[in-house]
């Protein structure tokens, strides 16, 4: 895992320049060419001497891994396991052991492992991304070194490790390292934000308390549940919806340099592009003048919309942006909403600690909640009116495409898959059972109202064999008329040879046969139901016999 690896992308950007053998691998004049001169910069600056990480950093990172490893490393005798962590306390650091020592997935260890590849892992891979030839190399070492890692570890483990923090984070205060921020951190202990209350004090109540975290627990469980889904998009193997994303974002990248007149790095002469040329060249000529870098999403959400409303590029736009993972994505109400209340709780975090800019927290969640709205409206229901195109946005659970035996709780964790697999339990009795009678077992949203919808013109209870019933699947008059005419057939299956007395003839026989067929009745008299006339009377009278 190499998580920490993004803060040491982004501090390339404000790293000054220093002095570097490397040499960019993208040929001069690409944007990519312009990205790796900024790694550069960041890896000279992280490792001054060209192999060792510079001394502040590498003793923070010692110092973290010395304490946070120790829930790694499980011995027989003085157990490390059981030993204080000073950034945990001993709270949250037994609850996340406990989740190291259940095997396979180990969901505890991160800690350990994201600090110990950031230790041994970051220069190489660092080294790979500069020494990229081509934009579709560069994008494949962050897949297969940096996304693939980070979403298959979170698609296991993030519902677990939120429990166990969830769990823990009211005891969070026992830890030392609150002591040593306070002491050597440079914080103002009597700043006016605290409002009298001792500094600790009041950031552990904002850590454990303020920090909306059963919003945040949402957001995470819902996010996840979406990007580890099986992209039902596509028929075989099992493509994540996740992987999906960082497709789209790749496409997005050429389609960004097409618009922006930016060099791509590509394979082949003059750096043709994958993506459809007409389809992707969004016209920003307004904008003439003003930096790609100072452009947000409301200056060219209309040209984005004007592109998707162009018919011979709909199957494009369906397939590389509005799939069913898309969709999944912006028809979850429960993570928008969580969104929004994350964002606003944040906000009136920040303000309280630095009342001076809170114009500018307004006006920034303001700005980023409506482009996130913008996005999730136009997505949702993307339709045009002056022309016939429209989108299928059918979320993936949702699809026509499920595949017989899957496990719809498949890629979630913690409580997110304790409510899932409780709503399956009712949905469809027990997991252990033979669901071959219910034609629709395992189904869910159109799909399952079409397989119901299908059972039922064919005339059967989803719930067995309707064989024994002639009438089931009849309603109105036509089921009066054919429970008149069993009446008269009979009477009830469930008779034996005895409930035949006062018959005769074919009568008897018929009686006698499904007696013998099988089924016992608490009553002889039972028998006679269906009888009329004189046969009524015959069979009340030997039944009545029969009882003495």
């Amino acid at each position: 895992m190499k998580v920490l690896l993004v803060a040491a992308c982004l501090l390339a950007v404000a790293s000054a320049q220093v002095e570097s053998s490397m040499v960019p691998g993208a040929r001069r004049g690409t944007f990519l060419n312009g990205i790796q001169q900024m790694l550069i910069n960041a890896t000279a600056t992280f490792y001054p001497d060209g192999e060792n990480m510079m001394q502040t950093i590498k003793l923070a990172v010692m110092t973290a891994r010395n304490d946070l490893c120790k829930i790694n490393n499980r011995q027989e005798v003085n157990n490390p396991q059981d030993h204080n962590s000073i950034i945990l306390g001993k709270t949250c650091k037994k609850a996340f052991v406990k989740l190291y020592n259940e095997e396979p997935d180990r969901c505890g260890g991160v800690f350990c492992d994201v600090l110990t590849d950031f230790e041994t892992k970051t220069k190489e891979f660092l080294t790979d991304l500069i020494s990229a030839e081509y934009d579709s190399d560069f994008f494949d070492i962050i897949e297969e070194s940096f996304i693939n890692p980070i979403m298959e570890y979170s698609c296991r483990c993030s519902g677990k490790m939120m429990d166990a923090w969830m769990g823990c984070k009211k005891r969070i205060g026992d830890a030392d390292i609150w002591f040593t921020m306070m002491n050597f951190g440079g914080f103002d202990t009597a700043a006016e934000y605290l409002g009298g209350m001792d500094w600790k004090d009041f950031w552990v109540d904002l850590v454990a308390n303020r920090v909306p975290w059963e919003d945040i627990e949402t957001m995470l469980e819902r996010t996840m549940a979406n990007l580890c889904q099986r992209n039902t998009d596509i028929r075989k193997g099992d493509s994540k919806c996740y992987t999906y994303f960082y497709n789209a974002f790749n496409t997005l990248y050429q389609a960004y340099m097409k618009s922006t007149g930016l060099t791509p790095a590509k394979r082949g002469r003059g750096g043709k592009s994958d993506v459809p040329e007409d389809c992707t060249r969004y016209d920003l000529t307004q904008f003439e003048g003003v930096s790609v870098m100072n452009l947000t999403f409301g200056d060219i959400k209309e040209a984005v919309v004007d592109k998707f409303c162009v018919e011979e590029c709909a199957d494009f736009y369906q397939d590389e942006f509005l799939g069913c993972c898309t969709a999944s994505m912006v028809q979850d109400e429960a993570l928008e909403e969580s969104v929004k209340n994350v964002a606003d709780e944040i906000k009136e975090i920040y303000v309280s600690v630095f009342p001076e800019d809170e114009a500018a927290a307004d006006a920034g969640i303001t700005e980023y909640v409506g482009y996130y709205n913008d996005a999730i409206d136009m997505m949702r229901n993307p339709t045009c009116e002056d022309t016939n195109v429209s989108y299928d946005m059918t979320p993936c659970t949702e699809g026509d495409m499920s595949v017989d035996g899957e496990d719809p709780c498949a890629g979630l964790s913690g409580k997110a898959a304790k409510k899932c697999k409780k709503k399956q339990k009712k949905k469809g009795g027990s997991d252990d059972g033979d669901d071959s009678a219910d034609p629709c077992a395992g189904l869910s949203g159109k799909a399952a109202k079409k397989c119901k919808k299908k059972q039922k013109k064919k005339g059967g209870s989803d719930d067995g064999d309707d064989s024994a019933d002639p009438c089931a699947g009849l309603s109105g008059k036509a089921a009066k008329k054919c429970k008149k005419k069993q009446k008269k057939k009979g009477g009830s299956d469930d008779g034996d040879a005895g409930d035949c007395a006062g018959l005769t003839g074919k009568k008897l026989k018929k009686c006698k046969k499904n007696a013998k067929k099988g089924g016992n009745t608490d009553s002889a008299a039972a028998g006679c139901e269906g009888l009329e006339g004189k046969q009524l009377k015959i069979c009340k009278k030997k039944a009545k016999k029969a009882g003495k």
